[in-house]
């Protein structure tokens, strides 16, 4: 059944789904034998800036390891040689950067022009927030039709316009943890954390968004009124870089031709399944997020069996 709230008197009754490993895997159908590269999609990584390369490198990582054909990374050209080093799997569009090493608002045009070959786009992973960051996200939302996930600095960018979201042409997902939601909303975390479940679901509707509220227990919102809860996930999870992952694995599904709902599902999901491996192998106290990369491949062979 259809997940949906309503009202009742004055008050607002949530229903909500539980994402389940059987809701996930049947996401995941037999590759077909003759499939190649072009099959399964290209995800555009507009991620990373010269204080923040790592960002760029743990997305793409765990987009690379969720299936998609290929992954282009943009970034700011002075950090291509330290991002480079860690992805050699993945393409490069070097661009014009700011004197701070963000991209550049210069390099609009050319990455425009760039972004036709890809099926999906991530965006804000590690970009910094400023003007010339803002002006590329607005111009992404005005020009670009394939499904967008914009996360971290891409939320901040848009805190101050949030009314651009209902002009985009892009299916989009938000990936916001609580700081950045309060800050879009203009509430405080305590006000949010007591009413997550609503908050959701109307922020949902109204901008027309799919949008994933990162913590415990991680909430998946439609457009439509569906709301769904997260149940993998724990405390060792809650360190820099986990979000940028989590924003790889969604934005790899999407490439790949996934709904903007079941991609945040499988994606939220699996990247909690990931983080309760790493903890029963490593502890929550060392687990970092390249150990939750990595155990997504076993994720996938066990699933397979």
């Amino acid at each position: 059944g259809v997940c949906s709230g309503y009202s009742c008197g004055r008050v607002l009754v949530i229903i909500m789904r539980e994402i389940t490993f059987d809701l996930v895997t049947r996401n995941f159908l037999k590759r077909d034998k003759y499939a190649h590269k072009g099959s399964f999609g290209t995800l555009a990584c507009i991620c990373g800036s010269y204080q923040m390369h790592g960002a760029a490198v743990m997305a793409a990582s765990a987009a690379l390891k969720c299936g998609v054909g290929k992954v282009n990374v943009f970034l700011p050209k002075s950090i291509y040689k330290i991002v480079g080093s860690f992805l050699c799997e993945a393409i490069f569009t070097c661009l014009y950067e700011t004197n701070t090493g963000t991209l550049s608002k210069s390099c609009i045009d050319k990455l425009m022009q760039n972004l036709k070959t890809s099926t999906a786009c991530v965006f804000g992973c590690g970009s910094s927030n400023n003007i010339d960051i803002k002006e590329i996200l607005l111009s992404i939302l005005k020009n670009y039709d394939k499904p967008l996930l914009i996360d971290a600095d891409g939320i901040n960018a848009i805190s101050d316009n949030i009314n651009v979201l209902k002009a985009a042409k892009s299916k989009i997902i938000l990936t916001p943890h609580p700081g950045e939601m309060s800050k879009l909303l203009k509430v405080g975390i305590e006000f949010l954390d007591n009413n997550r479940e609503e908050i959701s679901k109307n922020f949902a509707r109204e901008y027309n968004v799919t949008l994933v509220l990162k913590g415990a227990n991680t909430l998946v919102a439609t457009p439509y009124g569906e709301i769904f809860k997260n149940t993998t996930g724990n405390p060792g999870m809650a360190r820099a870089g986990m979000g940028d992952a989590l924003s790889g694995m969604i934005g790899s599904f999407l490439a790949q031709g996934m709904t903007p709902l079941n991609s945040a599902l499988c994606g939220v999901y699996l990247h909690g399944l990931a983080g309760d491996i790493c903890a029963e192998k490593f502890s929550e106290i060392s687990m970092s997020t390249m150990d939750l990369i990595n155990e997504l491949p076993y994720i996938f062979l066990n699933m397979k069996s």
